[in-house]
This record gives structure tokens, sequence and C-alpha cells, in this order.
């Protein structure tokens, strides 16, 4: 919209007198067409143009006419520029209607219209115009369009790319083997609240000030959230310098191929109380730390869960899960101690209950969780059938018999690792009628007495054997299959038995 003023400019008392004689001259010399002044100035004043002393926006329009002043105006606002830098990149930039100010450009022309008619029928305005004492200001401020202003202003259209602040932040320098601080980082979100009433304040100060329509205006980095711990913490620096008493310590576990990886950061994470600018171990955390891996990785007397060949999946009880990891607490511990006291780089699995009283194993391998590692024998006495899997692959299969349960010499179902291995071997067992001494040649025993074997006294293996003619515990193979996995298994192989 436009505003008007005009403002005479003159002086009191005699002043008026003067200025009114000379009106009256000027009329008497307007009416006077053989008055050459009085002729000039009638001439000008009746063109098509504004009085002179006639502005808008600041912009001189005398001898234009409306639509002239308008195309000015309109253009003027069209090349002004108000940009948004940071750190000099440009963020946005564009004219007031980029920002959403805009003109009515009809009603412009239409007011303009009116004010220039306005003072071609004021004759008091001439004369001053005559006599260059008439001024008129007028306004064509661009106005709001808040819903175009809030489209254009958003964060996602800035063009330099948003990053948070981030605290001073210690972390471990693995070429220093040590902790370090890292600077802070000071960022730059904002919300669109934020961002808009700053650009609105950019904005209306450029339309409104006298410094003109070309502007820069420096991202508001005061708006933005700033860094709660900078690198001169107190308490920050204090706690580096006392874990870097244990600089040099590091400990890897390892499990087959996975590694667990603790860095003096994590160590002091781990194992450390930190109190009074001094570090050292926590027996509460190092005991809270081996619980806490027993619980990931034990696997001996824990239900098992398995992936059978024929019935899917099953469940092993776990107390019929004897073999497996099972971690020595107190002795882990204390290696816990050594291994961080020492200042040094150790990889290590940790401290396992390896073997029984008899020397034989309890497990043979591990990748992870996994205690199996694709390779074990699988016993399914309901099939009557063995399989032999080793790294993933199916190695053998056979028919099998299995301890007869008729007479409650059922074979032991669970899981158990290989004793041991022995070619030939003298087995025995029994009471008076009933004892027996029997040689086989390939002796694979897993759970007190019981074992699989070769029995070259069978001529057929596998459907109902076992019930009525079955062994005394033992799984009975062909020879040929007893002779492939004893010459392929290796001693702590799981050995999975089970009904389905």
């Amino acid at each position: 919209m436009i505003d008007s003023g005009g403002k005479r400019k003159g002086h009191s008392g005699s002043g008026r007198i003067w200025i009114g004689l000379t009106a009256a001259f000027a009329v008497s010399s307007l009416l006077g067409a053989g008055s050459y002044y009085g002729y000039r100035y009638y001439t000008e004043m009746n063109n098509d143009g504004f009085l002179k002393g006639t502005v808008l926006d600041g912009e001189d329009i005398t001898g234009m006419t409306a639509d002239e002043a308008a195309s000015l105006i309109l253009d003027k606002y069209n090349r002004a520029n108000i940009t948004i830098t940071e750190k000099e990149q440009t963020d946005l930039q564009g004219n007031p209607a980029f920002y959403g100010y805009k003109i009515d450009e009809a009603g412009l022309r239409e007011e303009l219209a009116s004010a220039f008619h306005a003072e071609k029928s004021d004759r008091m305005a001439i004369l001053k115009s005559i006599f260059d004492r008439f001024e008129l200001n007028l306004a064509a401020r661009p106005q709001i369009d808040e819903a175009a202003f809030r489209e254009a202003v958003q964060v996602k259209n800035l063009k330099v790319d948003r990053y948070p602040s981030k605290d001073a932040e210690m972390v471990y320098d693995k070429e220093e083997d040590r902790c370090v601080i890292l600077d802070e980082v000071e960022g730059n979100e904002i919300t669109d609240e934020q961002l808009q009433r700053f650009v609105r304040e950019c904005v209306e100060s450029t339309l409104t000030g006298e410094e003109g329509l070309d502007r820069s205006f420096e991202f508001p980095w005061d708006l933005c959230e700033k860094p709660s711990v900078y690198r001169d913490d107190k308490d920050l620096n204090a706690r580096m310098e006392a874990i870097n008493t244990y600089a040099g310590a590091k400990l890897t576990y390892v499990f087959g191929e996975e590694k667990k990886e603790y860095d003096l950061l994590a160590i002091a994470d781990a194992f450390l109380d930190i109190s009074d600018g001094k570090a050292q171990l926590s027996e509460e955390k190092i005991e809270n730390f081996v619980q806490e891996l027993a619980s990931e990785y034990e696997t001996r007397y824990h239900d098992r869960t398995f992936e059978s060949t024929l019935a899917g999946e099953i469940t092993i009880p776990a107390k019929y899960n004897d073999y497996g990891y099972t971690i020595l607490y107190d002795e882990e511990a204390q290696q816990i101690r050594d291994d961080i006291e020492s200042r040094t780089h150790v990889e290590r699995e940790p401290v396992y209950l390896e073997t029984n009283s008899w020397g034989n194993p309890y497990y043979l391998r591990r990748n992870g969780t996994d205690d199996l590692d694709g390779t074990y024998i699988e016993v399914d006495l309901t099939a009557q059938h063995v399989w032999f899997y080793k790294d993933g692959e199916l190695y053998i299969d056979a028919p099998c018999v299995s301890g007869d349960v008729t007479d409650d010499h059922g074979t032991r179902t669970g899981c158990f690792p290989l004793a041991y291995k022995e070619s030939p071997s003298v087995l025995t067992g029994g009471q008076g009628d009933g004892a027996y001494e029997t040689e086989v040649q390939y002796w694979m025993p897993f759970y007190e007495g019981q074992g699989l074997h070769d029995a070259d006294w069978r001529y057929s293996f596998g459907g109902n054997i076992y019930r009525g003619n079955g062994s005394h515990g033992c799984v009975n193979l062909p020879p040929y299959a007893a002779a492939e996995i004893y010459n392929a298994v290796e001693t702590g192989t799981a050995i999975v038995i089970f009904y389905e």
C-alpha cells in the first residue's frame, strides 16, 4: 500500500506573505498566456508526469507517469539481493519476493494513478512545485506473504550442510596407545522457527533501512545449541590423566574367528574406578564383567538348541549337555588383573575348564557363541542313524544299532565330547554270566563306558534292531563307517544323541 505525506517548506510570518505574493504572481502568470514564465510553468505542470518533489520509496519520480513509476519500483525490488552467509558460503540468497515479501503490482499502479490525479488537481501543490517548495513522499514497501515466507525460509533449504554440536570427548588414540581429548564441535543446527525470526529481521531491516537493498547477513551462530563440554574441561582432563596411568593396556578376547577388543578407554569403563584424579582396578567391576562374559559365552550345562537332520529343531536339557565351555570365574578375574597391570596388549581366550579329571576334553572349538562350528556327530536314536558333519559339510552317514531299550541298556541321550580314540580296543562289561569282553578296531567313547565303535559281528543295522537285539549302550556302526569317522574325528568333538 502507498502511504503519502506532503510537506510545505517555508517560513513563518513575513515568509507566508512572501509565499502568498509569489503564489499570486504565479497564478497571474499562469492566467496570462503571453507571459514567458507563466507559459513555461503551465506547460510543465500539465504534462503526464508527477510534480517535481515527488518521491516513491526513496526514488525521485518527477516527470514519470504512474506506470513508469510503478515499473521503476518493481524493477528496483526485483534486482534487490538479500544474502544469508555462513563462513563465507551462501546459505540463502534472493530478492524480497524470494523471501515472500511481495508488492501488489495492480494495487501499486492504481494508487500511483490516484496520487497522480490528486497532485494535478491540487493548485497549491502545482504552485509549490514551481517554486521547489513541494514534497510528497510515497511508500510502496513489499508486504509479507506468511505462507510463502515459511515455505522459503526453512532449515532444509539452507545450502550449507547442517551438523550438530558435539562435546569435547576422550577417545583412545591407537597410534599413541593412550587416551586423548578431541576438540568440541560447534554445530550449526537451528530450528525453522529460529531461522525464520532471524531472516524476518534481516529482510525487514533491509526494506526499512537506509543501507540499500543489497545486503548480506551472517548466519546466527549464537542461536545454535552450544557444546556443554569443552576440551579444557577440568574433570575431563583429570579423568584422562588418571586413565593414562594404565596406558599400554589392551585386552582382546578370542572366540574362534570372533574377537572382542577392549582398548584403554573400554578397559577404563569395564574395570577401573576413577575418583579424585586417580584410577584403580575395581573388584566389583571385574566380578560383574566375568559374570556377563560367562552369561554370553558359556555353553556347557546350558540348554542346547540343535537343528537335527531329520527331526528339525530339538533341545538338549542343560543337565544332559556335558559338551561345551565353562569359564573359571576366579581364574579369569585374576587373569584380567594381571593383563591390565602388565600394561601390554594381551590376546587370549577366557580361562576355561578344559579337561575332566581323566584329562579328557570338554570341547573342540568355537566361533563366537557357536561351540559346534559345523563339526559334530549326530545320533538320531529314533531313526537309528548317525551323521558326521565336519566343517559344515556332511562327511559320512550310516545306519546304526544303539542300546537295547528292552532290557534297560538304552543309549544315554545328551551332548557329550568325544573323550578319546583308541584302536584297537577291548570292550569289557557286565557281571557273572552277563560279563563280556569284545575287541573292536575303532573305539570312540563319550559317556561312562558308552561310545561309538565298529560291530563286525552284525550283518544289518538300523530299523528296530535295537529293540531286543541292541547293544549294552554303545552305538554300533558298520566297520567302514566306524573307520571313516575314526580317522577324521578329533577328540573333543561334540556327539549329540537324542530321540525325536
